[in-house]
């Protein structure tokens, strides 16, 4: 009740500069984000330059028991854990501990080549050629009592490519990198992680996944099969993946985290050499630094980010370095979500506090949509956009593709700009409504360019 009372009050502090009615809608919109995925539960978390503005759970973290989730129930990280562990690689920086450029031999003597010659550059962005998981998939029943242990996994093994010549995500790269934070340290991987990173950053609820012990505050596992909401029974043990995937943590932690980033904790230099991307020996730039992802949402704001899916969690961090804006989404289902476009739109309503969508009426149209398929091809439909009130409207669209057949459309805090809620979640919605409506929708979830408006919408509307 305690912990309950101090985020209210926190709360209330950071609400001031946001009206209740875009509260109110922010709301609205995740619990038809909750209804349209039918994931079990949602817990989301918003920061701003410090201080927390928005927290809320949706759904349950136990649907059994019908216990509500809540900001402060703990999930799985899944490799939101790479970047909780690159926040200690910063923190190490920033203490002149650590080179992201010097070899791992000069860390760890005991490491063998070609291991010892990567640097923490390489590693954490993903350039280094280690394959992303152990060859054996015995691993996932064994619990792992230190992170030196799982140099088995290295044995026999090789480099996928040259180091720097090529991209390949790697979550068994960051076993490396807890053995890194030990040896220069001095101290056990978590015991670092406890006192030196969670316990600074008041993250009191994360904590090493362990997958025999649940509290009363952690979220049930689920997973979506056919369409049905199902409870994991098997669950699988992080501990062989710990610095990449195996924490369990609360979005008010993770947010929390994301402190670390602009008030000292972590230094100015160290933090602009974090986000900036790392680039192959060709001069291809990967969009991905030291574990951090680099993005930009619909109106071209450049976002800092990283999201996970794992065995009952997908979940996301994102943030936004100009306006210190932090937001992350954690759900206890695994499932496939757009969830970075998804907390990106769902973001407008802090970020444009002071904007305000036109109005819109109420009207019923009809439309003529293109839909431009991935292989190249085109498909035409007939549909239909309403609009009952300025709050909510209803796009309906004759296609056999049942997730784009009918689904809620809400106007976002900004001009011509709109939201689709999709059983694959957030979408954006460009729409301009006068004289005549015009709209492209788009899905940018793998994309090249960071600015992913420069890319072809997925849909074109067009009123009849």
């Amino acid at each position: 009740m305690k912990k309950i009372l101090l985020i209210a009050s926190i709360l209330i502090l950071g609400l001031k500069s946001f009206s209740q009615e875009s509260l109110a809608n922010v709301d609205i919109l995740i619990e038809d984000l909750l209804k349209k995925t039918q994931v079990a539960g949602i817990s989301i978390s918003v920061s701003k330059q410090g201080n927390l503005i928005y927290s809320q759970g949706f759904g349950f973290s136990d649907v059994k028991n019908k216990t509500e989730m809540a900001p402060t129930s703990r999930i799985r990280t899944a490799s939101l854990a790479k970047v909780i562990t690159a926040t200690a690689l910063g923190k190490l920086a920033t203490d002149g501990k650590l080179d992201f450029d010097t070899p791992l031999k000069e860390y760890i003597t005991f490491l063998k080549e070609p291991y010892a010659s990567l640097t923490t550059r390489q590693i954490a962005g993903h350039t280094a050629g280690v394959q992303h998981r152990p060859a054996s998939k015995k691993t996932k029943n064994k619990h792992f009592v230190e992170v030196k242990e799982t140099l088995s996994f290295f044995e026999g093994t090789t480099l996928l490519f040259e180091p720097g010549t090529d991209y390949k995500y790697s979550s068994l790269g960051y076993n490396l990198l807890s053995i890194l934070i030990e040896e220069v340290s001095g101290k056990r991987y978590t015991d670092f992680m406890k006192e030196d990173i969670f316990v600074p950053l008041g993250m009191t609820q994360t904590m090493p996944d362990n997958a025999s012990v649940f509290t009363e505050n952690d979220a049930k596992l689920y997973y979506l099969q056919g369409g049905k909401l199902k409870q994991e029974k098997k669950i699988e043990d992080g501990s062989y993946k710990l610095a990449g995937a195996g924490f369990r943590s609360t979005s008010v932690d993770m947010v929390k985290m994301m402190n670390a980033y602009s008030n000292g904790f972590i230094s100015k230099e160290v933090v602009k050499d974090m986000f900036k991307s790392n680039r192959l020996l060709n001069g291809e730039v990967t969009n991905v630094g030291i574990g951090w992802r680099m993005n930009k949402d619909i109106n071209n704001i450049s976002t800092i980010e990283h999201a996970g899916n794992w065995q009952g969690a997908r979940t996301v961090i994102i943030y936004y370095p100009d306006s210190e804006l932090s937001i992350s989404v954690m759900i206890n289902t695994k499932c496939t979500l757009f969830i970075e476009e998804s907390t990106q739109i769902i973001a407008q309503y802090f970020l444009n506090k002071d904007q305000k969508q036109e109005d819109i009426g109420t009207f019923s149209k009809t439309l003529k949509i293109i839909n431009n398929r991935s292989g190249g091809s085109i498909e035409n439909y007939t549909g239909k956009l309403e609009f009952i009130d300025t709050k909510k409207g209803a796009l309906h669209i004759e296609t056999d593709r049942s997730w784009l057949k009918q689904n809620n459309v809400y106007p976002l805090p900004s001009k011509n700009n709109f939201t689709l809620s999709t059983s694959y979640g957030l979408l954006y919605l460009r729409m301009n409504l006068n004289p005549k409506l015009e709209g492209e929708l788009f899905q940018y979830q793998v994309l090249s360019d960071t600015y992913h408006m420069n890319q072809k919408p997925m849909l074109y509307i067009k009123e009849k």
